[in-house]
């Protein structure tokens, strides 16, 4: 039976895009009956006594809880979801450092472990995280991997007389790629391949250079078409338990998109490789690494192809039985 869902999801939120927005068009193309809503007041629950389904996005805190309480009372199901365990993010990780300098990290854990305990379900990108919110006593946890929109495919084709390496992510994720080595590697490859170019998507790379383009965070739909114009994409993670239970995503929008990536063997990166559409670079080795793989035209197409048939089971349109098992099993539990 088709379901009525409605997604509540933070105002501004970016992440918001796979954990809501993908999985929702999903659903509602599948003919269950959906609302995806961007507020941070969420108002009175009463006006949602008829959904099946209330799914909530990264929400938390005293009037939340009440929230789900009122629902919970109602009889209507109520699926959290969160995508990274702030709990440990390092203290000078830009995460660490945003919640000390507001001074409510005791504020946010007891918000979470409030959900956790209250949800009728809670869903999670990794496996990792999962196990986390289990040992923290939520008692229904599934994992609901980031996936990608059916249009989200190659468009155009790299350079012909340059080769460009592109890195799209959040600003946030300097921090690892200072703390690996990547950014020194990037340096010293400019300086040694007249021919090479850069493409950042999101961060600035710190690299004044003219053949270093730095891009604010693009509209989704342009990102294809961005990830296209590249002959390698990087998606370096330091090796600390916050990246433990970071999403693929990334390497899913590269190989999408027909683009060779290398990543550090960290969390879910660690259980990809060459079949997947890329490899894993050790701290320290990515100016090796890279320049092997500029330098072998070949292996770039097999991994490129690797990729692009790895990818078409990472559309979310592949995975609706998956979503409505998620929200069914919600549904059936919030009748006990």
């Amino acid at each position: 039976m088709p379901l009525q869902i409605v997604s509540l999801v933070p105002e501004g939120a970016p992440s918001s895009l796979y954990r809501s927005f993908i999985p929702m068009q999903a659903l509602a193309l599948s003919g269950h009956r959906v609302h995806v809503e961007e507020r941070n007041e969420l108002g009175d629950p009463a006006q949602l006594r008829d959904v099946d389904v209330v799914h909530m996005f990264r929400l938390m805190g005293p009037g939340v809880e009440q929230f789900t309480r009122q629902l919970r009372d109602d009889g209507v199901a109520v699926v959290w979801d969160n995508d990274f365990d702030v709990s440990s993010a390092p203290a000078d990780h830009p995460v660490g450092v945003a919640v000390a300098e507001a001074g409510i990290e005791r504020e946010l854990l007891a918000a979470e472990q409030a959900m956790l305990a209250l949800a009728t379900l809670v869903t999670v990108p990794t496996a990792e995280l999962a196990e986390r919110y289990r040992a923290a006593g939520a008692a229904e946890v599934e994992v609901l991997p980031n996936l990608l929109p059916p249009q989200f495919q190659r468009r155009g084709q790299a350079g012909a007389d340059t080769t460009t390496i592109g890195y799209a992510a959040m600003q946030e994720h300097a921090w690892d790629y200072e703390r690996v080595g990547a950014a020194t590697a990037l340096r010293e490859l400019l300086e040694q391949r007249p021919e090479l170019r850069l493409l950042a998507i999101g961060l600035d790379l710190g690299i004044d250079d003219e053949r270093c383009e730095q891009l604010p965070w693009q509209p989704y739909d342009d990102l294809p078409a961005l990830l296209s114009r590249c002959d390698v994409a990087l998606a370096p993670l330091a090796d600390v338990p916050f990246n433990r239970t970071r999403s693929n995503v990334k390497l899913k929008e590269y190989a999408a998109c027909g683009v060779p990536w290398l990543a550090s063997p960290v969390g879910e990166y660690a259980q990809l490789g060459q079949e997947h559409g890329g490899r894993h670079v050790a701290d320290g080795d990515w100016v090796e690494q890279i320049g092997q793989l500029l330098d072998a035209p070949a292996a770039r197409q097999r991994l490129a192809d690797a990729g692009r048939g790895w990818t078409d089971g990472n559309c979310a349109t592949s995975h609706t039985q998956v979503l409505e098992r998620i929200f069914a099993r919600a549904d059936d539990l919030s009748d006990y």
